[in-house]
């Protein structure tokens, strides 16, 4: 047996020798280091102080399902199949797939097709919606909290009135036309405007709606008058409408195609009633009047010389309150009452006398050979006769025959 001595044995006996068949191995090293330093033989120190553990062995066996989840089998369309059915008719084909277990009329869905009218002159939606708070905040008030609100509320107006300027007046005043363009007075070219729309709405003027809306708020506007109609009158303005926010931007995005939207405050006191095509009130009423707020809305193509402002949509802050629901109609359809409960009452009822069923088979178990008749045995003929005269004169005075 060849057998290498401890690293301490003498340097006159060779590393390698011929042992005696009670020799042993005193010793053995994993990594040639150790050989001199006995706190690395023992595993007191490490060679590589990075690697505490010497076992570096992976169990790839529990990772089996994982490596299986990674891969997935395609299908790849065979190019040869694929030009032999385009060379074949449509009645060969439908053979082919059909031998296939694919029945083409069933499960293939033929394709719908689905155009929508597109327009670079209008925006379908608000550039900004953002509308700041009617009530500014108090400077003191909440601690903490209440600086840090009345701070963001600041941050806000003053980017607002920056917007207003930078993406708004600004812009705007560079187009030809409007380089006199003031938004403070535009608070009266927007109530006709919204007076105009409203009247072309409840008359269904088709041709004069598409004057004063856009083709955005035509989508919103015309279906309350196309199955039902609308009573819309202004009794009176509360407050002069002014302009909150004005934007103006490019459709499509640096094309030059300018468009511009400005948000206006109105208050008002208006008559509201909209009614479904069978003539139901939905919402409002024609005789109440009711004080509005309102954020509308108006848009220009400002990229053509022959723009004209007209309706848009609406804005709806988040602090305002929630408008209206519709009220909804539906038919009373009574309930129908179940067959055994119908049973059950007519069982309970006292006017039914129920059948004596002990007394008639008593009478049965005596040997009488008489007929045994229940119903004659229970039966008075003094009162029952008595009723029925009474309920015979009774009828006979409602038809006049006895008159």
């Amino acid at each position: 047996m060849i057998i290498r001595f401890h690293p301490s044995a003498s340097s006159l006996l060779s590393s390698l020798v011929v042992s005696t068949p009670f020799g042993t191995q005193r010793a053995f090293v994993h990594h040639h280091m150790e050989r001199e330093d006995l706190a690395r033989f023992l595993g007191i120190k490490r060679s590589n102080k990075a690697r505490s553990n010497r076992n570096t062995h992976v169990n790839e066996k529990i990772f089996r399902k994982l490596r299986g989840k990674k891969t997935i089998t395609m299908q790849l369309p065979d190019d040869e199949e694929r030009r032999r059915h385009d060379s074949l008719t449509p009645s060969q084909l439908r053979i082919e797939l059909l031998r296939k277990g694919i029945n083409p009329y069933k499960e293939v869905q033929p394709r719908i097709w689905q155009e929508s009218q597109i327009s670079i002159q209008s925006f379908y939606g608000v550039i900004d919606p953002f509308v700041t708070l009617e009530e500014t905040l108090p400077i003191f008030s909440g601690g903490v909290e209440g600086m840090k609100l009345k701070g963001e509320e600041l941050k806000q107006r003053l980017l607002h009135r920056y917007h207003n300027w930078r993406n708004g007046t600004s812009r705007i005043r560079k187009k030809e036309g409007f380089e006199k363009f003031d938004a403070r007075a535009f608070g009266s070219t927007a109530d006709l405007i919204y007076e105009q729309a409203h009247q072309a709405l409840m008359n269904r003027d088709k041709t004069a709606l598409h004057k004063y809306i856009t083709e955005h708020a035509y989508s919103k506007m015309w279906p309350d008058v196309e199955n039902g109609s609308v009573v819309w009158d202004l009794v009176e303005r509360l407050e002069p409408s002014t302009v909150v926010s004005v934007r103006c931007l490019d459709y499509p995005y640096k094309s030059g195609n300018d468009i511009a939207q400005l948000t206006v405050r109105m208050h008002s006191k208006q008559k509201l009633a909209i009614y479904d095509r069978f003539g139901h009130l939905l919402l409002g009423s024609e005789t109440e009047p009711r004080e509005v707020v309102e954020y509308v809305v108006f848009e220009n193509h400002i990229a053509v010389i022959d723009g004209t402002w007209r309706l848009h949509d609406k804005v709806y802050p988040k602090w305002v309150a929630p408008k209206q629901g519709v009220l909804t109609t539906y038919a009373l359809v009574p309930k129908k009452e179940n067959v055994n409960e119908k049973i059950k009452k007519a069982i309970d009822d006292e006017e039914f006398e129920e059948f004596p069923v002990q007394e008639w088979a008593e009478k049965a178990q005596d040997g009488d050979d008489d007929e045994v008749n229940v119903w004659e045995d229970n039966w008075d003929d003094e009162t029952h006769e008595s009723d029925f005269s009474k309920q015979l004169k009774e009828e006979l005075s409602k038809s006049g025959a006895m008159s």
